[in-house]
Protein backbone atom coordinates (compact mmCIF):
# COMPACT_ATOMS: atom_id res chain seq x y z
CA UNK A 1 0.00 0.00 0.00
CA UNK A 2 2.83 2.39 0.91
CA UNK A 3 4.49 1.78 -2.43
CA UNK A 4 1.21 2.49 -4.28
CA UNK A 5 0.82 5.79 -2.41
CA UNK A 6 4.46 6.70 -3.05
CA UNK A 7 4.04 5.83 -6.74
CA UNK A 8 0.85 7.92 -6.96
CA UNK A 9 2.55 10.96 -5.40
CA UNK A 10 5.60 10.53 -7.63
CA UNK A 11 3.40 10.32 -10.73
CA UNK A 12 1.40 13.37 -9.64
CA UNK A 13 4.58 15.37 -8.94
CA UNK A 14 5.98 14.38 -12.33
CA UNK A 15 2.81 15.39 -14.17
CA UNK A 16 2.69 18.73 -12.33
CA UNK A 17 6.33 19.38 -13.16
CA UNK A 18 5.69 18.59 -16.82
CA UNK A 19 2.63 20.87 -16.86
CA UNK A 20 4.52 23.80 -15.29
CA UNK A 21 4.58 26.49 -18.02
CA UNK A 22 7.50 28.26 -16.32
CA UNK A 23 9.74 25.16 -16.48
CA UNK A 24 9.75 25.08 -20.29
CA UNK A 25 8.27 28.45 -21.25
CA UNK A 26 6.36 28.87 -24.47
CA UNK A 27 6.16 32.64 -24.89
CA UNK A 28 3.06 34.19 -26.42
CA UNK A 29 2.56 37.62 -27.96
CA UNK A 30 -1.22 38.20 -28.23
CA UNK A 31 -0.98 41.91 -29.09
CA UNK A 32 2.60 43.11 -29.41
CA UNK A 33 4.50 40.75 -31.67
CA UNK A 34 8.25 40.24 -31.13
CA UNK A 35 8.27 42.08 -27.77
CA UNK A 36 6.98 41.45 -24.27
CA UNK A 37 6.59 37.68 -24.57
CA UNK A 38 4.49 36.19 -21.78
CA UNK A 39 3.84 32.80 -20.23
CA UNK A 40 0.17 32.33 -19.37
CA UNK A 41 -0.39 31.28 -15.75
CA UNK A 42 -4.17 31.02 -15.34
CA UNK A 43 -4.07 29.10 -12.04
CA UNK A 44 -1.91 31.46 -10.00
CA UNK A 45 -2.83 34.34 -7.70
CA UNK A 46 -3.27 38.01 -8.66
CA UNK A 47 -4.58 37.76 -12.18
CA UNK A 48 -4.94 40.94 -14.29
CA UNK A 49 -8.16 42.81 -13.50
CA UNK A 50 -10.47 44.50 -15.96
CA UNK A 51 -10.56 48.31 -15.99
CA UNK A 52 -6.97 48.55 -14.72
CA UNK A 53 -4.99 51.71 -15.47
CA UNK A 54 -1.20 52.07 -15.35
CA UNK A 55 1.38 54.74 -16.07
CA UNK A 56 4.92 53.63 -16.87
CA UNK A 57 7.42 56.34 -15.96
CA UNK A 58 10.37 55.58 -18.26
CA UNK A 59 13.65 57.34 -17.53
CA UNK A 60 16.16 54.63 -18.46
CA UNK A 61 17.72 54.20 -21.87
CA UNK A 62 18.54 50.54 -21.12
CA UNK A 63 17.74 48.28 -24.05
CA UNK A 64 16.01 44.90 -24.42
CA UNK A 65 15.83 43.38 -27.89
CA UNK A 66 17.20 46.60 -29.43
CA UNK A 67 14.49 48.86 -27.95
CA UNK A 68 13.99 50.64 -24.65
CA UNK A 69 13.45 48.14 -21.84
CA UNK A 70 10.44 50.21 -20.74
CA UNK A 71 8.79 49.75 -24.16
CA UNK A 72 9.40 46.01 -24.06
CA UNK A 73 7.87 45.85 -20.57
CA UNK A 74 4.90 47.89 -21.76
CA UNK A 75 4.39 45.23 -24.44
CA UNK A 76 4.66 42.52 -21.79
CA UNK A 77 2.04 44.14 -19.54
CA UNK A 78 -0.31 44.73 -22.48
CA UNK A 79 0.16 41.12 -23.61
CA UNK A 80 -0.52 39.82 -20.05
CA UNK A 81 -3.71 41.79 -19.63
CA UNK A 82 -4.98 40.88 -23.07
CA UNK A 83 -4.28 37.15 -22.61
CA UNK A 84 -6.17 37.24 -19.31
CA UNK A 85 -9.26 38.85 -20.88
CA UNK A 86 -8.55 42.18 -19.18
CA UNK A 87 -7.00 44.10 -22.09
CA UNK A 88 -7.96 47.32 -23.83
CA UNK A 89 -11.30 45.83 -24.95
CA UNK A 90 -12.09 45.32 -21.25
CA UNK A 91 -11.14 48.75 -19.93
CA UNK A 92 -7.35 48.44 -19.62
CA UNK A 93 -5.54 51.77 -20.07
CA UNK A 94 -1.80 52.35 -20.30
CA UNK A 95 0.14 55.60 -20.50
CA UNK A 96 3.90 55.90 -20.94
CA UNK A 97 5.94 59.02 -20.16
CA UNK A 98 9.52 59.39 -21.41
CA UNK A 99 12.03 61.69 -19.79
CA UNK A 100 15.65 61.75 -18.63
CA UNK A 101 17.92 59.52 -20.76
CA UNK A 102 14.81 57.90 -22.34
CA UNK A 103 13.80 61.19 -24.00
CA UNK A 104 15.68 60.49 -27.26
CA UNK A 105 13.48 57.41 -27.88
CA UNK A 106 10.57 59.79 -28.65
CA UNK A 107 12.29 61.35 -31.65
CA UNK A 108 11.43 60.82 -35.32
CA UNK A 109 14.06 59.23 -37.54
CA UNK A 110 15.04 62.70 -38.74
CA UNK A 111 15.25 64.14 -35.22
CA UNK A 112 17.14 61.07 -34.01
CA UNK A 113 19.66 61.47 -36.85
CA UNK A 114 20.19 65.17 -36.02
CA UNK A 115 21.07 64.25 -32.43
CA UNK A 116 23.24 61.21 -33.14
CA UNK A 117 26.99 61.30 -32.55
CA UNK A 118 29.30 61.49 -35.55
CA UNK A 119 30.68 58.05 -34.65
CA UNK A 120 27.21 56.43 -34.79
CA UNK A 121 26.48 58.34 -37.99
CA UNK A 122 29.66 56.85 -39.44
CA UNK A 123 28.34 53.39 -38.49
CA UNK A 124 25.01 54.16 -40.17
CA UNK A 125 23.05 54.13 -36.89
CA UNK A 126 20.88 57.18 -37.46
CA UNK A 127 17.38 55.66 -37.33
CA UNK A 128 15.37 55.49 -34.12
CA UNK A 129 15.12 51.75 -33.31
CA UNK A 130 12.08 52.35 -31.08
CA UNK A 131 9.66 53.77 -33.66
CA UNK A 132 8.22 50.47 -34.91
CA UNK A 133 7.36 49.38 -31.36
CA UNK A 134 6.02 52.86 -30.53
CA UNK A 135 3.69 52.53 -33.52
CA UNK A 136 2.53 49.03 -32.43
CA UNK A 137 1.88 50.23 -28.88
CA UNK A 138 -0.09 53.29 -29.96
CA UNK A 139 -2.12 51.23 -32.45
CA UNK A 140 -2.97 48.91 -29.54
CA UNK A 141 -4.34 51.86 -27.54
CA UNK A 142 -1.32 52.89 -25.45
CA UNK A 143 -0.79 56.64 -24.96
CA UNK A 144 2.87 57.65 -25.21
CA UNK A 145 4.12 61.05 -24.05
CA UNK A 146 7.47 62.75 -23.82
CA UNK A 147 8.28 65.37 -21.21
CA UNK A 148 8.46 68.85 -22.76
CA UNK A 149 10.94 69.97 -20.11
CA UNK A 150 13.22 67.02 -20.91
CA UNK A 151 13.05 67.89 -24.61
CA UNK A 152 14.26 71.41 -23.79
CA UNK A 153 16.96 70.20 -21.37
CA UNK A 154 18.35 67.79 -23.99
CA UNK A 155 18.21 70.35 -26.81
CA UNK A 156 15.49 68.56 -28.80
CA UNK A 157 12.86 70.63 -30.59
CA UNK A 158 9.19 69.67 -30.40
CA UNK A 159 9.42 69.26 -34.19
CA UNK A 160 11.96 66.43 -33.58
CA UNK A 161 9.28 64.30 -31.85
CA UNK A 162 7.80 61.35 -33.78
CA UNK A 163 4.15 61.79 -34.72
CA UNK A 164 2.66 58.98 -32.55
CA UNK A 165 4.24 60.54 -29.43
CA UNK A 166 2.42 63.33 -27.61
CA UNK A 167 4.16 66.10 -25.66
CA UNK A 168 3.31 66.74 -22.02
CA UNK A 169 4.26 69.99 -20.25
CA UNK A 170 6.34 67.82 -17.94
CA UNK A 171 6.66 64.24 -16.74
CA UNK A 172 5.72 65.40 -13.25
CA UNK A 173 2.51 67.01 -14.50
CA UNK A 174 1.48 63.94 -16.46
CA UNK A 175 2.29 61.64 -13.51
CA UNK A 176 0.25 63.78 -11.12
CA UNK A 177 -2.71 64.05 -13.51
CA UNK A 178 -3.00 60.36 -14.36
CA UNK A 179 -2.43 59.23 -10.79
CA UNK A 180 -5.26 61.55 -9.73
CA UNK A 181 -7.33 59.62 -12.31
CA UNK A 182 -6.52 56.31 -10.61
CA UNK A 183 -3.54 55.07 -12.61
CA UNK A 184 -1.07 52.76 -10.86
CA UNK A 185 2.52 54.01 -11.09
CA UNK A 186 5.43 51.84 -12.30
CA UNK A 187 8.89 53.43 -12.68
CA UNK A 188 11.50 52.17 -15.17
CA UNK A 189 14.85 53.64 -14.13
Amino acid sequence: MKSLIAFTFAALATSLALADPTGDPQYKHPVIKDHGGIVELPGVDHQPKRDSKVVLDITSDKKEGGVLLGFDRAGLILNQYTAAGAGVDNGFKMTLILHGPATKAALSHEGYARHTSSYKKDLGKTRNPNLELIQKLTEAGVDIYVCGQALAHHGYATSDVASPVKIAVSAATLNINVQMDGYAYIPFK
